[in-house]
């Protein structure tokens, strides 16, 4: 490579790079094909390029140069060809005289061509009627435009991927929400006008039942929302959330010692839920006067109890949907727990408390300026 051809790729490496951009900006699969197609025209100068999509074991071209020739887009098995055998393979290819190798099956007059992997969504490939007229510095230009579209895809893909389970959470959210506090509503008002004509202590039985299958209600929708809905954090002193969550759990007996004084950012309604949740598996884990301790760490907070702990062989579990050490616990309240943590971006570790009991520690939180 003279300097004249160094200048040039240098020109066109700094091109491609820029394009990351544009492909990252796409709002569709289609315009990240088409662009790609346009730049690798554009800037590298490929006059025939297509890109071929995997889908039922086939390849299916999505996007083609004006100059490509219809034939050349046949849809073919992914056990064939050079572009087969590049997706299948997750390697590139050069091919200096395409009609002279063994397993290509080439759908026009084509000699040389490059075969660039897209993941697994696909394949680039550009081709020319000449032999021998892509080099080293053309399959390494073409790999480095593919990784970007590549990375665009993926982006698109995930986001596709989240919007639907979003909406699945939606319309579960809605079923928990009417389908079965509904009902509920009709067992509870039975039970006020049982009540009114006996005196019995099954009745009491049922409102406690009732009173559980709410709280699991509550909590199910509490798991549908955080998993979506983390809203912007704002500075949040610690110890208003701490007043607002040990009302909401309710436990007389029980005590709560605070050695904190700390501003933090975080969504003020998801932090009142995480320490809520935090406090009620203290307490429906320990003695009614369990004593609860909060206190500061270098990057966050830590939650610790002085009840019976939890055994080290269970602490990969209790993140788990519906476990519960206990016959009141709903088994949902550290995944909840665990889902805000993760939604603000933060760490959970569970370890031994200082008297015995069980010790969270809260970590990555960001201090806010008073």
């Amino acid at each position: 490579m003279d300097v004249t051809d160094r200048e040039r790729y240098k020109r066109k490496l700094a091109a491609v790079h820029d394009i990351a951009t544009s492909l990252q900006a796409g709002t569709s699969a289609e315009s990240v094909y088409e662009r790609t197609i346009e730049a690798s025209r554009e800037i590298l100068e490929f006059d025939l390029s297509v890109i071929d999509i995997a889908a039922d074991g086939v390849l299916r071209t999505v996007a083609l140069s004006a100059d490509t020739p219809e034939r050349a887009t046949a849809e073919m098995s992914i056990e064939k060809g050079l572009a087969g055998k590049s997706y299948r393979t997750g390697e590139s290819l050069l091919i200096d005289d395409i009609q002279a190798h063994p397993e290509a099956e080439p759908q026009g007059p084509f000699r040389s061509g490059i075969s660039v992997p897209i993941g697994d969504h696909g394949v680039f490939q550009a081709v020319a009627e000449q032999p021998g007229a892509f080099d080293e510095s053309d399959l390494e230009l073409a790999e480095l435009l593919v990784s970007h579209a590549e990375s665009a895809l993926d982006r698109l893909e995930h986001e596709q991927q989240l919007e639907r389970h979003n909406e699945r959470l939606d319309q579960f959210a809605s079923v928990v929400s009417h389908d079965l506090r509904n009902p509920l509503q009709v067992a509870q008002g039975r039970l006020d006008l049982a009540r009114e004509e006996c005196d019995s202590t099954h009745l009491d039985a049922v409102a406690q039942a009732h009173e559980r299958v709410e709280t699991l209600i509550d909590n199910l929708l509490t798991l549908a929302q955080t998993d979506s809905q983390i809203n912007a954090p704002t500075a949040v002193t610690l110890a208003d959330v701490l007043d607002s969550s040990w009302q909401a759990v309710e436990a007389t007996e029980a005590t709560l010692t605070s050695e904190i004084d700390k501003t933090i950012q975080a969504d003020p309604n998801r932090l009142q839920q995480l320490l809520e949740n935090l406090f009620r598996n203290a307490v429906e884990h320990g003695d009614e006067d369990v004593t609860i301790r909060i206190g500061p760490l270098p990057e966050g907070f830590y939650v610790e109890d002085d009840g019976p702990g939890i055994p080290e062989g269970e602490r990969e579990d209790i993140w788990e949907d519906g476990y519960s050490g206990t016959e009141e616990g709903t088994g949902f309240g550290l995944a909840i727990v665990e889902q805000i943590v993760e939604g603000h971006g933060w760490n959970i570790r569970l370890t031994d408390g200082s008297d015995g009991g069980a010790r969270f520690e809260i970590t990555g939180v960001e201090s806010a300026t008073e």
